[in-house]
């Protein structure tokens, strides 16, 4: 199944997982497909960070978020995101994605996703989106007015509070040359 049909099936099945509120963990059952292994013969780096976009789609459409974006015209653009391995995903191997959003700040959201075996975690990421209207930033007040969500007391991690302003690159409206590299001093 190529990840565009993974999208789908996400969508179509997730009134079937049950709904779950906005400071719930949304547990996303899947299975490591053959067009997800990478020459090591494991789940490829990548195609992590690919099923945690999964996992926030689940999270979304369980939580009733969706209905509410599409009516307002707002859409979740990842700004951030880092993830660390503990054990590889084997071919063929089932496993959970646990979603849970954690937290924000005024302009962004921050989730935390864990890829589950067995009660193990074998690799976590934390992403950090920001949610646009018209190709602009809505701050996270207004957004969740705007989708009616009471949100879930924030904590996110304090290393990740400096996370944005530590790693933070040009504005797209500002010039940013490739050369002298690097832009993290």
């Amino acid at each position: 199944m190529n990840r565009s049909a993974r999208v789908v099936w996400t969508a179509l099945t997730a009134r079937r997982r049950g709904r779950v509120g906005t400071g719930d963990v949304a547990v996303l059952p899947l299975r490591v497909l053959p067009n997800d292994i990478d020459f090591a013969g494991h789940m490829n780096n990548g195609v992590y960070l690919t099923m945690a976009d999964l996992g926030r789609i689940d999270l979304a459409f369980r939580s009733g978020w969706v209905p509410r974006q599409v009516r307002h015209r707002v859409a979740p653009v990842v700004m951030q995101e880092t993830i660390t391995f503990r054990t590889s995903l084997q071919p063929l191997q089932a496993y959970e994605l646990h979603t849970h959003l954690v937290g924000w700040d005024r302009i962004s959201i921050f989730y935390e996703q864990r890829f589950v075996v067995d009660g193990q975690v074998c690799a976590q990421a934390m992403v950090r989106t920001r949610f646009l209207q018209r190709g602009r930033g809505v701050d996270t007040e207004r957004l969740w007015e705007m989708l009616r969500i009471d949100p879930p007391p924030s904590s996110v991690p304090e290393w990740a509070k400096g996370w944005g302003e530590g790693t933070r690159l040009p504005s797209p409206r500002a010039d940013a040359p490739a050369d002298p590299a690097p832009f993290w001093r």
